[in-house]
């Protein structure tokens, strides 16, 4: 399958590039003009949100987009770049008649069927207080793959680390499956490409973490 991944310039990104080499997928990055991203094996366009061709030229033949965007720096800008990025990424998968898109998010972003868990609700009001350029980013991001008319996961992530010897995930929603504050990049990366042929979530924003 010809899968693109957005946001995979960071550190995320690596564990999706070779996860998905090593389901035999065709590979294609998206990355900025500005960035000295290289990488054997996969297909690499550069341009930036607001250029349409390049855009184009990045999603349209894919099977799915996978994305990792998410804040990179603080301070965080202002302007909620990350939900207009993605907004722009969304508008051009319509026009290139691509559905399934697999996106990142955090507990930050609640869920309707979400329940009380302080592990997840006193991160998001500090995240909320202390960086709200970051909160209100991270909750437009989500309105905006919601009020979408493409075959939508969002997969809320915990604190990622690189450990690689988890014993297994936890997926559901908040306060009502137990979850663990962190989640491995490599569990991150299998379930984002489990995802892309199941319809289990299918419009749901599960929360995932490692066991």
């Amino acid at each position: 399958m010809n899968i693109t991944l957005f946001g995979a310039t960071g550190k995320t990104g690596p564990y999706l590039i070779e996860e998905g080499l090593k389901r035999g997928h065709e590979i294609t990055v998206f990355a900025r003009q500005s960035s000295r991203f290289d990488y054997k094996n996969v297909r690499i366009v550069r341009g930036d949100f607001t250029d349409a061709i390049a855009l184009h030229e990045a999603i349209n033949g894919a099977d799915a987009v996978l994305s990792a965007l998410g804040p990179t720096q603080f301070p965080h800008p202002k302007g909620e770049p990350i939900a207009h990025a993605t907004q722009a990424l969304i508008d051009i998968m319509a026009q290139a008649q691509v559905r399934r898109l697999i996106a990142v998010s955090t507990g930050t972003a609640a869920d309707p069927d979400d329940r009380y868990d302080m592990k997840i609700r006193l991160p998001a009001i500090l995240i909320k207080y202390l960086m709200p350029s970051i909160y209100q980013d991270i909750v437009t991001l989500a309105q905006v793959i919601r009020q979408s008319d493409r075959d939508w996961t969002m997969v809320r992530a915990g604190f990622l680390t690189n450990r690689s010897n988890s014993k297994g995930i936890n997926v559901g929603v908040y306060g009502k499956t137990r979850h663990q504050l962190a989640l491995s990049r490599l569990d991150l990366a299998k379930f984002m490409f489990d995802q892309i042929e199941s319809d289990s979530y299918l419009a749901k924003a599960p929360g995932i973490s490692s066991c």
